[in-house]
C-alpha cells in the first residue's frame, strides 16, 4: 500500500462564512477551530493505512451498524434541510463529475448557493434521499464552510467538523462515509464500492 505524508491540507480555498455561521447554530459541541483544519494535518500515515484496512475489509451488517445508519440517515436528512433552507442551497444531479477541484465546489457553494452532485449507486443501508443529504452535509457544513478541497488532509478536516453536527449514535457510520470510503480511495487509487460499518469507537471520538 503507498506511504500518505502526513501534510497539511493543500487544496485550501476561501471559507463561506454563512455556512460557517449555520454549522455553529447547529453543532453539538465544539470541533477544532478552522484555522487549525485548514492548517494542520491531523490523519498520521499509519492511522489511514488501517482505516483503508478496514474499510475494505469484509463485514457484517449487524444490528450495531443499522441502527447508527438509521439514526445517520435520519440526522442527515434535518441537516440538508436547514442547508437548503437557511443558506438556500440548490442541488442537481448530472451523471459525471462536476467539479474540477474542491476550489470548484467551494466556490459554486458561496457565490452561487449551487451544489452538483454525481449520482451514485444505491447505498447498502441508506434510502437515496439520506444518502444525498449526507453528500450535502459533507460539502456545505465541510468542505465550502472550512473552504477545503479533496485531497486526504483536506477531507479528515471535514469530517472533524461534520462530525459534531451528529448524535454519538450517528457518529460510526458518518465516519464509515465521510472517512473510510474517502481514505481508501486515496489510498488505494481505485474507488471503492459503498459499504455500510461502524467504526471503532477510538475513531470516533
Amino acid at each position: 500500500m503507498p506511504t500518505i505524508d502526513l501534510l497539511r491540507p493543500t487544496d485550501v480555498c476561501p471559507t463561506w462564512p454563512r455556512a460557517q455561521h449555520a454549522f455553529e447554530l447547529y453543532a453539538r459541541e465544539a470541533p477544532p477551530s478552522p484555522h487549525v483544519l485548514r492548517t494542520t494535518g491531523l490523519l498520521a500515515p499509519d492511522r489511514a493505512e488501517r482505516v483503508t484496512e478496514w474499510f475494505l475489509a469484509p463485514g457484517v451488517v449487524s444490528s450495531e451498524v443499522r441502527r447508527s445508519y438509521r439514526a445517520l440517515g435520519r440526522e442527515s436528512l434535518r441537516l440538508a434541510d436547514v442547508a437548503r433552507g437557511c443558506l438556500g442551497v440548490r442541488v442537481a444531479f448530472i451523471d459525471q463529475e462536476a467539479y474540477m477541484s474542491g476550489a470548484d465546489l467551494c466556490a459554486d457553494l458561496r457565490e452561487h448557493g449551487t451544489l452538483v452532485l454525481v449520482r451514485e449507486d444505491p447505498h447498502p443501508l441508506l434510502s437515496a434521499s439520506a444518502f444525498d443529504a449526507l453528500r450535502v452535509v459533507h460539502d456545505v457544513f465541510g468542505h465550502a464552510a472550512l473552504g477545503v478541497g479533496f485531497d486526504l488532509q483536506s477531507e479528515y478536516a471535514t469530517w472533524l467538523q461534520c462530525r459534531t453536527l451528529f448524535s454519538p449514535a450517528a457518529r460510526p457510520a458518518a465516519f464509515c462515509e465521510l472517512v473510510g470510503a474517502v481514505t481508501a480511495y486515496v489510498s488505494t487509487g481505485v474507488k471503492p464500492g459503498l459499504r455500510a460499518k461502524v467504526a471503532p469507537a477510538e475513531w470516533v471520538g
